[in-house]
């Protein structure tokens, strides 16, 4: 796995990116996209109530533009912006957690937790990441930490990823910030994940490790065309080999997000905007079918035309 579904970074940085990647590991195909080429942003209905759902890329590239204005509007016009995870002040207040989650009873050799024929490329991206000892550390762990290396190696930051930009903006407005889930809560994700499972997760992160950066470039290319057919795709083949991973890690917390969001809108509270991984909105069990279970209309929001240009005066 790789970036929109896998964490990208570290210990603090992590709870941005606990989904991001599991898209860039897919296949390179498209579907064609929708016009118009902005990220998608939908509104949401139910009866009086409106809020607004976006799709992120918890980490970015620099030089990408994706804050349009009619982004910027929506954010601007809610009265609270709602992330997929909650982010604390400093490292050291997440540091308790993140040990007490990770670290192993008893050390195991990471090289014992995926197939002999997968050793040599474990011993290869080893060397040239240099992560430190692991053998004290759970392997869903170890595959975070390796893709969080290689992300720092593609040049791919969290401190211009989509949360981040949109935090800075509720701030300056004075817009409150709530998160569907704690730090602790996104980690316990990883942590329930059967040891099959979290070898199968490292085995993917190994996989993907050479040709991160340009699966990231595909994933993000898909994510600012709008194109979530593309995203739903990737998402599909990237769980194929583990339905199980896919309903911990998307399926079941859709379905908690969306019963989350209709009794908002059902006691009056809006309009929000919230920002989850775009991962999340695509394909088969995605955050879009579940609201829509709920009673929720779900439209897609498109900017403005620009104006069109004043034909010149013959003199």
């Amino acid at each position: 796995m790789n970036p929109v579904f896998r964490p990208l970074l570290r210990a603090l940085s992590i709870l941005f990116l606990s989904l991001v990647a599991p898209f860039a590991g897919a296949s390179a195909q498209k579907a064609p996209p929708p016009k118009p080429e902005v990220p998608a942003l939908w509104e949401l209905e139910l009866g009086k109530s409106r809020a607004y759902l976006f799709g992120t890329v918890h980490a970015l590239p620099r030089g990408v533009d994706w804050f349009k204005p009619h982004v910027v509007k929506a954010l601007d016009s809610s009265n609270r912006l709602v992330l997929e995870t909650e982010v604390p002040e400093s490292q050291a207040a997440i540091a308790p957690v993140i040990l007490k989650l990770t670290r192993l009873q008893a050390a195991r050799p990471v090289a014992e937790r995926v197939p002999p024929d997968w050793r040599p490329t474990l011993n290869q991206a080893l060397n040239r990441l240099s992560p430190g000892p692991l053998d004290w550390t759970k392997t869903w762990f170890v595959a975070i930490i390796l893709s969080n290396l290689q992300a720092q190696q593609d040049g791919v930051d969290p401190r211009i990823g989509v949360e981040s930009v949109l935090t800075e903006r509720a701030r300056m407005k004075g817009i409150p910030i709530k998160a569907l889930e704690t730090a602790e809560e996104q980690l316990i994700n990883f942590d329930a994940l059967s040891e099959a499972d979290q070898q199968l997760l490292l085995v993917s992160t190994l996989a993907d490790l050479d040709s991160s950066k340009s699966k990231t470039s595909l994933l993000v290319g898909d994510w600012l065309l709008g194109n979530t057919e593309a995203l739903a795709d990737r998402v599909n083949a990237d769980f194929a080999r583990s339905p199980m991973l896919k309903r911990m890690l998307v399926e079941d917390r859709n379905a908690r997000w969306a019963d989350w969001v209709a009794k908002q809108m059902k006691a009056g509270e809006g309009p929000m905007f919230i920002a989850v991984g775009a991962g999340h909105m695509a394909g088969k069990g995605s955050l879009i079918e579940d609201l829509e279970r709920q009673g929720i209309k779900v439209s897609r929001v498109l900017p403005e035309p620009p104006p069109k240009a004043k034909p010149k005066r013959r003199r």
